[in-house]
């Protein structure tokens, strides 16, 4: 009879152990399908832009420095205004500014978003996944990437981006693109 009781107490304790696993796991944060882009500082530098002030309508979300890159895969697509290939990632960089003495200086950064191109996995927001990076943190924390299917850099509805290729200007040069001979601009 003792034996029974103890079989009982040890399979009450084992399911109590597994909803109580399974809960805890439930709630762990789930590893995202975009990784940190290591790297991506030496990926073709597409724009930088300062959004300084209330004026700008994406002030308060976006207000800073911010430089968008590209990686390899993506590059030939932009110059070309095709569509982009599965693999390719955009990356906005955006830092928090100051003015001091007519100078506008970068202080810490905000968040690094990541804009990755898989149809298959992505096929319900037009291909596009989404990840962010708070800080300096390597740690995803996009809670919800519904906002995301509206980022300035997508065009609705295709699998192209906003920013375009505009040739003989020196205004901006990639990082691979020491010629001059063209440059991104969104």
């Amino acid at each position: 009879m003792r034996w029974r009781v103890r079989a009982s107490v040890l399979v009450c304790l084992s399911v109590v152990g597994s909803l109580i696993l399974g809960a805890l796991s439930s709630r762990a944060p789930k590893k995202s399908a975009i990784p940190f882009p290591t790297g991506y500082r030496h990926w073709t530098l597409v724009k930088t832009m300062a959004i300084y002030g209330n004026q700008h309508p994406l002030f308060n979300q976006f207000g800073g420095l911010h430089n968008v890159y590209v990686n390899d895969l993506g590059v030939a697509s932009l110059k070309q205004g095709n569509a982009y290939p599965d693999g390719t990632v955009f990356v906005f960089d955006l830092f928090d500014i100051r003015s001091a003495q007519g100078a506008i200086e970068t202080r810490g950064r905000k968040f690094v978003a990541v804009m990755k191109r898989n149809a298959k996995l992505n096929a319900s927001t037009g291909g596009w996944g989404w990840e962010v990076f708070q800080g300096d943190e390597q740690k995803a924390s996009l809670q919800d990437a519904k906002p995301c299917r509206f980022c300035p850099l997508r065009k609705k509805g295709t699998k192209t981006v906003r920013s375009k290729w505009k040739r003989n200007s020196h205004a901006y040069r990639s990082q691979n693109d020491s010629t001059g001979q063209g440059h991104f601009s969104a």
